[in-house]
């Protein structure tokens, strides 16, 4: 999904080319608000994609499709010039599936690191906090984790996840900086890290993280 922002009066929705989600809102228009207005149109979105998967053939592969940021993507797709990776065609037919799922861990990889370090810097700037270094783990049986020598790692498996979901993994794991524990004030620090992106209730990522977990977990 891609939200573009410009000097509009309205909110409004459509599919571009590539099957990725546009969502263009007036300058100022708060996250929440794009939500909700995401949320309101979930049932068109989701029948618009269906229409859509249901014309396009592509490579018979995992679904034909991989998720990044909780968004179909085609596999076809990991050709363009915007996936950053000097990709070998032949790499594309059935015969060479080891040789895709290799390519896709590096480009969940990669991303996982740019996306997941910069997002880890910004959030303990914004709330004081002081951290040693960010790791990027394989791990299947947690999201991330936080050390007593203040070294926090993550899976790269968020990367499939929506942003405001991985954004919450972070700050729980920042929020263990303070408190090594699950107590009330550990998820008062939560909520209140959280509060400070303007996202909306922090407890919906947990459970969308609880219920989706094993489409994260298909590389």
């Amino acid at each position: 999904m891609q939200i573009i922002k410009s000097f509009r009066k309205t909110l409004s929705m459509k599919f571009d080319s590539f099957w990725t989600l546009i969502v263009k809102a007036p300058y100022f228009t708060s996250d929440r608000t794009i939500h909700n207005f995401i949320e309101k149109n979930k049932l068109w979105i989701d029948k618009t994609r269906n229409n859509l998967l249901e014309k396009i053939k592509v490579f018979d592969f995992w679904e034909k499709f991989f998720y990044l940021w909780n968004e179909y993507v085609l596999l076809s797709d990991l050709t363009s010039e915007k996936m950053k990776f000097d990709w070998i065609n032949f790499y594309l037919s059935n015969k060479h599936k080891n040789k895709i799922k290799e390519k896709l861990l590096e480009f969940y990889k990669m991303e996982s690191i740019l996306y997941i370090k910069t997002k880890v810097l910004e959030i303990a700037s914004v709330n004081n906090l002081n951290y040693n270094s960010v790791k990027i783990t394989s791990a299947k049986t947690r999201w991330g984790s936080c050390t007593s020598k203040k070294n926090l790692n993550f899976s790269f498996r968020l990367i499939m996840a929506p942003k405001s979901s991985i954004d919450y993994v972070i700050v729980h794991e920042l929020a263990h900086l303070l408190e090594m524990n699950h107590s009330p004030k550990f998820r008062h620090n939560v909520s209140t890290f959280f509060d400070r992106l303007d996202l909306w209730n922090y407890k919906d990522h947990q459970k969308w993280l609880k219920i989706n977990w094993n489409k994260l977990m298909y590389v």
